[in-house]
C-alpha cells in the first residue's frame, strides 16, 4: 500500500516539474507583446516626455542606444534594446544584482537590476519585456546623494515609451 502511495505521489511529483518546465519554455509573459527592434534608439522614447523629464537637447546614438543629458550632463537618460539577451536572463540572474525587483511598466514586465544603491550611487538601470524575447533597458543617472531617486526617471520614459512602440 505505501508503495502505491509513493508511485501516486512521484507521479503527481513529476506532473508538477514538466508543467513548470514547459511554463518557463517561453520567457516571460507578455499579454501585448511589443517590437522596439525596428525603432531609432533616440525614437524609443516619445520627444514629448524626452522634454517632459527635462531633456531639451537632441539625443546621441551610440551602440544601439540613445542618451539624452542636461546641458551640464549632471542627469543623463540612456535607453536602448537590449542585445541578445530577454528580461527572462535578467530575471534568472537576479542573485548578480544587489538592488533587484520586479515590476510592471507600461502593462509590461519589468526588473530594477543595479549592482549597487541607485539614490547613493545616482544611477539606476529598468529592463521591461518589449515581447518574451526581447527587452529595453533604461538608465538614468543623477548627480549621487541627491533627493531624487534616479529610477523613477528611467520609470517615467519606459512608461510613456512601451505604449508608442509598434505591435509585435
Amino acid at each position: 500500500m505505501p508503495r502505491i502511495g509513493a508511485v501516486r505521489l512521484g507521479s503527481v511529483g513529476l506532473a508538477v516539474v514538466a508543467a513548470l518546465s514547459l511554463a518557463g519554455c517561453g520567457g516571460v509573459q507578455v499579454d501585448s507583446p511589443k517590437d522596439a527592434s525596428g525603432e531609432k534608439p533616440c525614437d524609443l522614447v516619445p520627444e514629448q516626455t524626452v522634454h517632459e523629464l527635462g531633456f531639451h537637447l537632441g539625443g546621441k546614438e551610440s551602440a544601439g542606444a540613445c542618451t539624452w543629458s542636461t546641458p551640464r550632463d549632471s542627469v543623463r537618460l540612456e535607453v536602448g534594446v537590449v542585445a541578445d539577451r530577454s528580461l527572462q536572463d535578467f530575471q534568472d540572474a537576479a542573485e548578480e544584482y544587489s538592488d533587484f525587483g520586479e515590476l510592471t511598466i507600461g502593462g509590461h514586465p519589468a526588473v530594477r537590476a543595479n549592482s549597487g544603491d541607485p539614490k547613493a550611487d545616482g544611477t539606476c538601470e529598468l529592463v521591461v519585456a518589449a515581447d518574451a524575447d526581447q527587452a529595453v533597458s533604461a538608465k538614468s543617472k543623477i548627480p549621487s546623494g541627491a533627493t531624487a531617486d534616479p529610477c523613477e526617471l528611467a520609470e517615467r520614459a519606459l512608461d510613456a515609451a512601451v505604449p508608442s512602440w509598434p505591435a509585435a
